[in-house]
């Protein structure tokens, strides 16, 4: 009986204008990377706790090669993106942002050439 628990209402509700205002803000903002185009970065999904304290935001960036320097360059500014959002926010607090790379991509990838293989 290992059961996730879907998420509310609220969560999806404040997860999805999370997801608009860094999408947004990477758009529109001068924002400057030392090594990377931030227009080259696509956000996926934001996935809130229960509490609305912490968010999970998971990006895909077209260079593979430099995931992880992207990554941890998105974490150290992490704070400064945070104190962005929460201008604009219409939830009491402003979540700990968290970037993470999205990797669903290359799992269907996988999955999907597996199933070729089979089906030969």
């Amino acid at each position: 009986m290992n059961e996730k628990k879907q998420p509310s209402n609220r969560q999806l509700k404040v997860a999805q204008q999370i997801r608009f205002l860094v999408s947004n803000f990477f758009i529109k903002e001068d924002f400057i990377f030392e090594n990377f185009d931030s227009k080259n970065l696509t956000i996926v999904d934001v996935v809130l706790s229960a509490d609305l304290k912490n968010a999970k935001i998971f990006v895909i960036i077209n260079s593979v090669d430099k995931n992880k320097l992207f990554i941890d360059e998105l974490n150290k500014k992490s704070k400064l993106i945070q104190k962005q959002i929460a201008l604009n926010l219409t939830s009491k607090f402003t979540p700990k942002l968290k970037f993470f790379i999205d990797n669903s991509f290359e799992y269907s990838h996988k999955i999907n050439n597996i199933l070729e293989i089979i089906n030969r």
